[in-house]
């Protein structure tokens, strides 16, 4: 019988394997005097897939709003631009606030920042590595 990881398939934050990188390399989106938003400071929080089978390549983008201190918006994006889910999208299968809609606006214009993008995909692999050396000890 195989051991059975309820996590398995599952994205984390990439805080759980990386604090200080984490919070060095968090993406933060000061919003002034937009008509869709309100003035807030808008952390840009990354989850990855841990399966180190799962060649999935993407991230998800839980966007946390300083002020409320709570996730309005969770926004999926692939690294394969071929993919036909390659988003950026607001994933479906999050609870999304009224909000939603121009934070998706906001996260499309921060991921038009190469270097930003090149970070999360270098992210992603910290993340497939990390989990693939847990999974190794663990056998």
């Amino acid at each position: 019988m195989n051991d059975f990881n309820a996590n398995e398939g599952y994205v984390v934050p990439f805080h759980n394997y990386f604090p200080d990188l984490a919070e060095a390399e968090c993406r933060v989106a000061t919003v002034l005097n937009r008509m869709d938003l309100p003035d807030d400071e808008y952390g840009l929080i990354e989850s990855y897939c841990e399966d180190p089978a799962c060649d999935c390549r993407r991230v998800m983008l839980n966007v946390v709003s300083r002020k409320q201190s709570k996730i309005l918006a969770t926004v999926s994006f692939g690294f394969d631009p071929n993919d036909s889910m390659c988003g950026p999208f607001l994933d479906p299968l999050n609870r999304q606030s009224k909000h939603a809609p121009a934070l998706l606006k906001l996260v499309e214009s921060v991921l038009e920042d190469g270097a930003y993008v090149a970070r999360l995909e270098r992210h992603y692999s910290l993340v497939k590595n990390a989990a693939k050396k847990a999974r190794q000890r663990k056998a």
